[in-house]
């Protein structure tokens, strides 16, 4: 005979136990629940592959510095890497090297203020790619930062002569990724006119009213980076959130349906200016995320822009929409992999 303790043994499953210590959570639905993190983490990790299969290939037809293909997939591979997730090192670096390469070429240009397309919007992206890629100042980001002086705007804000929603249509992203890059990569000559012009984009970010979703997300990143003061900040990151849907994403339009550019940049933006990634906004949309993302990895999101160069296959899916979406599967697998555990 089995001799049986004198006190039974009760084994509880770990959902029982946690419905007893969260009495709660019996109430919630399926949606209420955080998305498995290894859900998670395979969308990031079939993300990063599609990315990489075309910002390979984009060398092939271009070999100039683009924000679509360079600096958003760089943004998407570094916070990928910053949170446990292995990328292709030799392939980022490249991206950095083209980058670096494309403006050199133009540096004299650059100086004087003239020879780019698109004017500061792709000057401020070029700064941030080279952020990422742990450039320093050389005499190239020196000609840059002079070319962003130079073009300022009376009032304070940066801007650019295309108009290719919603990537490069939005006064408020060309202020911010222009004010606060030419800050970090300033020399120290050119300290003090740096400085002014900064507060100057900053007054215009503080006075100015955005109208859609990308001049809300660009208002409040740049509020954060340029140092805002909290009750600023606070409201603006208000805007950001109110502009949620029931679905858990975000539109670019008010009169557009959310989608993952949209979602994929109001996450992150809110995310780097100190919202948890556990907070029931953030959790719900990456449950958006989630379920919009494509069997190949993708996020297709419809473009808005009017073409103005040759159209090339780079080897992402989507066809005539396949630049916005390597944006918005950029900033898709950067928000998820921010959140990620």
């Amino acid at each position: 005979m089995v001799e049986q303790s004198a006190r039974p043994r009760v084994i509880l499953s770990r959902v029982v136990l946690v419905g007893i210590l969260c009495p709660n959570l019996w109430n919630l639905s399926a949606e209420d629940l955080p998305p498995q993190p290894e859900r998670v983490r395979e969308a990031i990790r079939l993300g990063l592959q599609i990315l990489a299969r075309s910002v390979a290939t984009y060398p092939e037809h271009r070999t100039c510095f683009s924000c679509h293909h360079q600096t958003l997939p760089m943004q998407a591979m570094r916070t990928a890497r910053e949170h446990g997730f292995k990328i292709d090192e030799a392939l980022f670096q490249a991206q950095t090297g083209l980058t670096h390469a494309t403006f050199k070429a133009r540096a004299a240009g650059l100086r004087q203020g003239t020879g780019i397309g698109g004017n500061a919007m792709t000057v401020g992206y070029g700064l941030w790619a080279l952020d990422l890629g742990d450039s320093t100042h050389d005499d190239t980001t020196s000609a840059m930062v002079a070319y962003l002086l130079k073009t300022q705007k009376e009032d304070g804000r940066f801007w650019s002569n295309t108009e290719r929603p919603p990537l490069e249509d939005s006064a408020f992203t060309s202020t911010t990724l222009a004010s606060y890059y030419m800050q970090k990569f300033a020399g120290a000559g050119d300290q003090v006119e740096v400085q002014r012009s900064v507060e100057a984009a900053k007054r215009w970010l503080l006075q100015s009213q955005p109208d859609t979703q990308e001049d809300c997300n660009s208002r409040f990143w740049g509020l954060h980076l340029l140092g805002a003061d909290a009750d600023m900040l606070d409201k603006a990151r208000r805007l950001v959130l109110q502009g949620q849907r029931t679905d858990g994403g975000w539109g670019q339009l008010a009169g557009l349906a959310s989608d993952a550019y949209a979602t994929g940049q109001s996450l992150f933006v809110l995310q780097a200016s100190g919202l948890p990634t556990d907070h029931p906004a953030y959790q719900s949309g990456i449950r958006f995320l989630l379920e919009s993302q494509r069997d190949d990895g993708s996020w297709k999101v419809q473009t808005r822009s009017k073409p103005i160069q040759i159209f090339f296959d780079s080897g992402f899916p989507h066809g005539k929409d396949q630049f916005i979406s390597i944006c918005a599967t950029s900033w898709a697998v950067a928000a998820l992999a921010a959140a990620s555990r």
